[in-house]
């Protein structure tokens, strides 16, 4: 503001005068302002002032004011405000856009210094889950930016993460993984997630896995489950008869899961336990402490955090006497930088305390045993053995009476870039967005039908949800396990993995379909037609 020249107050109050033209200057400027859509701070500050000055000295002031102040000294301030204010806009769009490549400024990033190239396919197995997703160090090079859309990314994946591996029948995965694995020069598989042992999502894992002819992965992560969870887990499926290959490693690893996995010879195996307030798995803290999950020092980088709002440090591991790691609440940041990366977190989602009590009760009694006994029982080896080979009816009974249509413990995973907020982002055949909203998210057969369910849910991705662009309806989009009516996200794109003409299953519902194409968003079947193969292919770019 000017300097305030004075005059010889009428009333001979010199404090009050001054006052008064200090208020008089406020309010001319704050008239200016408001012609350009601004306000000033001090504005409120003043008009309290104004209240111990008389009516005829501020009048006074006002008039002495607008004679002597220099107004066009105060546009040219709002002016160049606005200007800075639109660059700053326009800067900062350019950093963060979301925008296809074919968009004149796509790949305008000028201070980027981490580019990380991101494929993710949802494959077309028929009914089940095959999902996988690869990361590429793009370098500073905008030619390598602008042909990594277009190339395939399983050969020159820097990482590259698997999410359930199976499908019924199961030729559709088996077709899946060998295409994979004859790209996949180098084999590795850096993580493999399984959302819950269930042959659909499993049956594949063998033959991705393959000492000969498939993968070598590093990491498995999967849901932590006690043998009761697993034994449920088998009674859901037993009703329904599996091709011999699918169903030996089904029973496997329901019986023992680590030493099924450990065959594959992984690096680690962890086990992610529910870390839900009034669901925390007891077994947990009865295991002895270890250290955390660590990248491969000959791989690519990368660390985990405990997950929650705000993100926590290194969160505590437990260790099985198998020699597999379990954690809760646990992300893993894939980066090769600091300055962004990628972000998988999972949600393990568990199947309600009194259903698996009602379970573990009814096999009690189908099978004449002493009640409050099949806990201890299925702690032996053998006696799950015994379950899953002789009392299969009994099991699927059992699951029937306690669950009905319900779904048992299962594990999500979201994937996105680290920092999103300060993230860019190029997507092949995408909207333009003014944020890097890229994210996924897959639910295996979690069910979100109620609404505390759902509030835990989006508690727990807190940070992630406003980012998620696909969301994968949980168990192929069936009736049983999502409500429309209680969405988890506001996603763009809702993806069903089903297999729709069979006469077990009816997957999606048609209700949920309807519900998604209402509100504007965009619905994907992927079924096993080769055609509805899901591609979704982009660069993240974060500033220095």
């Amino acid at each position: 503001m000017n300097n305030i020249h004075s005059e010889e107050p009428l009333d001979g109050k010199h404090w009050e005068w001054r006052q008064a033209c200090q208020c008089a200057e406020v309010r001319v400027c704050s008239d200016i302002a408001r012609n350009y859509g601004l306000s000033l701070i001090a504005e409120g500050l003043f008009r309290s002032i104004e209240e111990d000055i008389s009516d005829d000295v501020l009048e006074h002031a006002l008039e002495h004011i607008k004679q002597s102040f220099n107004t066009e000294a105060i546009h040219k301030e709002c002016q160049d405000f606005l200007e800075k204010e639109r660059k700053d806009a326009e800067h900062l769009s350019a950093r963060t856009a979301r925008l296809p490549s074919s968009h004149s400024r796509a790949w305008k990033r000028d201070d980027t210094r981490h580019v990380l190239g991101h494929h993710r396919y949802q494959l077309p197995v028929g009914q089940g889950g095959f999902h996988v997703g690869t990361l590429r160090n793009l370098g500073l090079d905008e030619a390598v930016w602008r042909s990594s859309l277009g190339d395939d990314a399983i050969p020159l994946a820097d990482f590259m993460y698997v999410y359930d591996c199976g499908a019924i029948p199961i030729a559709g995965a088996v077709k899946a993984v060998r295409s994979i694995v004859c790209r996949r020069v180098s084999r590795r598989l850096d993580m493999l997630f399984v959302s819950h042992f269930d042959r659909d999502h499993i049956c594949g894992i063998p033959h991705l896995l393959h000492p000969k002819k498939g993968l070598q992965v590093d990491t498995i992560v999967m849901p932590y489950l006690d043998d009761i969870e697993r034994i449920i887990a088998f009674g859901r499926s037993a009703a329904t008869s599996a091709e011999p290959r699918a169903e030996r490693f089904y029973r496997d690893i329901v019986v023992d899961p680590i030493g099924t996995m450990t065959q594959f010879a992984p690096r680690q195996i962890v086990m992610v336990a529910s870390g839900e307030e009034g669901d925390t798995d007891p077994g947990f803290f009865e295991l002895p402490p270890t250290e955390p999950p660590r990248s491969d020092p000959d791989g690519p980088p990368w660390k985990i955090n405990g997950a929650g709002s705000p993100r926590s440090g290194v969160p505590s591991a437990r260790r099985t006497p198998e020699g597999a790691i379990v954690v809760q609440k646990v992300e893993f940041n894939i980066a090769d930088g600091i300055e962004g990366g990628w972000l998988l977190k999972p949600h393990v989602k568990k199947a309600p305390l009194q259903d698996r009590e009602a379970f573990c009760a009814a096999v009690e009694v189908m099978l004449k045993w002493p009640r409050g006994s099949f806990r201890k029982k299925a702690q032996s080896k053998e006696v799950r053995r015994l379950l899953v080979t002789k009392h299969r009816t009994t099991l699927s009974r059992a699951y029937a009476w306690a669950f009905g249509e319900k779904n048992e413990t299962s594990m999500s995973l979201y994937s996105g870039p680290t920092k999103p907020e300060e993230a860019g982002a190029v997507v092949y055949k995408s909207k333009e967005r003014d944020c890097a909203r890229v994210g996924w998210l897959g639910t295996g057969d979690a069910c979100l039908l109620d609404p505390q369910t759902v509030r835990k849910y989006q508690d727990h991705y807190s940070e992630e949800l406003d980012w998620v662009t696909t969301f994968m309806l949980p168990h192929h989009g069936s009736a049983h396990n999502f409500d429309p009516d209680l969405p988890v996200v506001d996603a763009e794109l809702w993806v069903a993995a089903a297999q729709p003409k069979n006469s077990t299953w009816k997957h999606p519902a048609p209700g949920i379909v309807k519900a998604i194409k209402a509100s504007g968003a965009k619905f994907r079947k992927v079924d096993s037609s080769p055609n509805s193969l899901l591609v979704e292919r982009m660069v993240v770019f974060w500033p220095g």
